[in-house]
């Protein structure tokens, strides 16, 4: 079974965490997270790390809401 979680950060929401393999795959739905997909990663804790530093490698805004 294929599991996901939200991934946030700073509470920003950029993507989601796929587990596979006992690892973790992160897809971006933020533009600005996008140098950090396809990555899979050990752990949680990894993944946020690098898509930290990808979020601030765009120098891309918050992607924002219609409405």
């Amino acid at each position: 079974m294929i599991r996901s979680r939200p991934v946030e950060i700073d509470g920003r929401f950029v993507g989601v965490a796929v587990t596979q393999d006992g690892s973790l795959r992160f897809i971006a739905v933020d533009p600005a997270a996008r140098g950090a997909e396809g990555t899979v990663f050990p752990s949680l804790a990894a993944m946020q790390r690098r898509v930290r530093a990808a979020l601030l490698e765009s120098n891309l805004p918050p992607v924002r809401r219609a409405g």
